[in-house]
């Protein structure tokens, strides 16, 4: 690990804050994530914090390649994925304040050949991935597996293509809304997508590592820009790296794809705290949960994913490939970047790291309601070990869930994944019933003080028909 109060040096618009590198903040995420990196066979990483425009830590870790033995350094540009979201989310807040673009406004006024199907959709649907948008192109078709494909072209099959659903009716996280309002971006401001970027966000806030590769395939042969200082992608298995990582072609850069530095987003996250970039309201209504037709959230606002941490809201994305995590506290004007260059990860990191930063919830450790069924919190609790390393028992689940849910969930974790600290209280928050079906909701805490609520709906032999977690 490398504290870099001269990192200065490479970011003169920013102000480091006295003795960040020595705090027991700072201390706390060197401690974690290098634990992180070494359990879960990550090369390298690299983490910026960022409070009320003052840099509170600017960290490395390990390696950015292992071939030449090159280090993470602050200039050291990660595949973030779909972490490029967060420059999409904050272009189209831009274009909204400046009364370019209009959230409510039906796509027809954009697009005056959006098929009629398309009638009752809004740009802030596609921002949320609630459209019902589909690509219009048949699975394993040549066209569907066309990684050149431009956006007038995919925008052109999803425009001849059918609802999935109702415009609203749920929250589903996909591509193609983010291939129509890359084309709605373009036709509003008349430049391409990657133009709008540079000249917007990136040119204006003085980057220097950002960019997109702009990979193609040509027969056997990829194709790609060389990035400078680029971060190699590792998947670790059978007991050893392995390159690799994903193909963005140039219809997904909203949705994926840019190379970054946790340099170049720790002057976003500055230009945020100073709202030299976003209007506290913007990023407010940025951050703001889309509303479904059935009046609950969906899990996403203007392109940013959204919730709480310590009773506070937050916001940001996380992508893989490996994994980019950014984070933003705004009550706090907090912001945590976590770049890495493994695969496999979850996007648990920057919330673990933001937890040192902020003050426990004085809650934790009260008692809860009396657990008649230890047994049953016991099967809970391998439940919730299971979900992220990937040992999930598929008895503990109820049969129509063993169908759907089980195969989803068994996806999502890997074995051996390590990233929240040892789990050393479990406490029964609520229990309800609900006819013949209950739920039960439990407090977690890992470590001192990082926390997540889980609720358990079970059938009524107590078998777990769903599962869902949350940042406290």
């Amino acid at each position: 690990m490398r504290s870099s109060p001269q990192a200065l040096l490479l970011l003169p618009a920013l102000v480091f804050s006295a003795g960040c590198a020595t705090s027991q903040a700072a201390r706390s995420t060197d401690t974690y994530v290098q634990s992180v990196l070494e359990k879960n066979h990550v090369p390298g990483a690299a983490v910026a914090v960022v409070r009320d425009g003052h840099l509170e830590q600017l960290s490395t870790y390990g390696l950015s390649d292992l071939e030449d033995g090159a280090k993470s350094e602050p200039d050291t540009a990660f595949q973030i994925a779909s972490a490029t979201k967060v420059f999409t989310g904050t272009l189209v807040m831009l274009l909204v304040q400046e009364g370019k673009l209009g959230l409510d406004e039906p796509l027809s006024k954009y697009l005056p050949d959006a098929p009629e199907t398309w009638k009752g959709i809004t740009v802030r649907h596609l921002a949320a991935h609630t459209s019902g948008v589909t690509s219009g192109l048949k699975e394993g078709s040549e066209e569907q597996t066309n990684s050149n494909a431009s956006v007038a072209e995919r925008y052109e099959a999803a425009r001849n293509g059918p609802l999935e659903y109702t415009p609203g009716e749920r929250s589903a996280y996909g591509l193609t809304d983010f291939v129509v309002l890359t084309h709605v971006l373009e036709k509003v401001t008349g430049q391409g997508f990657e133009e709008l970027l540079r000249s917007r966000l990136f040119e204006p806030l003085g980057f220097t590592c950002t960019r997109f590769e702009h990979a193609r395939q040509q027969g056997p042969v990829r194709i790609a820009d060389v990035i400078p200082r680029r971060a190699t992608t590792y998947r670790y298995v059978d007991g050893a790296h392995r390159r690799a990582w994903f193909l963005y072609p140039p219809h997904t850069y909203s949705a994926g794809g840019v190379f970054s530095c946790v340099k170049d987003l720790a002057r976003w996250a500055v230009a945020m705290d100073q709202g030299t970039l976003l209007s506290p309201e913007s990023q407010r209504e940025a951050a703001t949960a889309f509303k479904l037709n059935d009046g609950s959230e969906g899990g996403f606002g203007v392109a940013f994913t959204h919730g709480t941490l310590r009773g506070l809201k937050m916001f940001g994305h996380s992508g893989g490939g490996a994994l980019g995590d950014v984070l933003r506290v705004p009550e706090k004007k907090l912001t945590v970047i976590v770049l890495t260059n493994g695969m496999g990860l979850l996007p648990m990191l920057a919330p673990v790291v933001a937890s040192h930063y902020l003050p426990p919830l004085p809650e934790l450790d009260a008692p809860g309601i009396p657990d008649a069924e230890p047994a049953l919190t016991a099967v809970h609790r391998g439940a919730m070990e299971g979900l992220f390393n990937g040992t999930l028992d598929a008895a503990a689940f109820a049969p129509s869930a063993q169908q759907e849910l089980l195969p989803i969930l068994q996806g999502f974790g890997s074995p051996g994944n390590a990233l929240l600290p040892p789990l050393r209280r479990l406490t029964l928050l609520q229990e309800q019933k609900d006819g013949d079906k209950r739920n039960r909701v439990y407090r977690a805490v890992y470590g001192t003080d990082v926390s997540m609520k889980w609720t358990f709906d079970l059938d009524p032999a107590g078998k777990i028909l769903d599962l869902k977690y949350e940042w406290e």
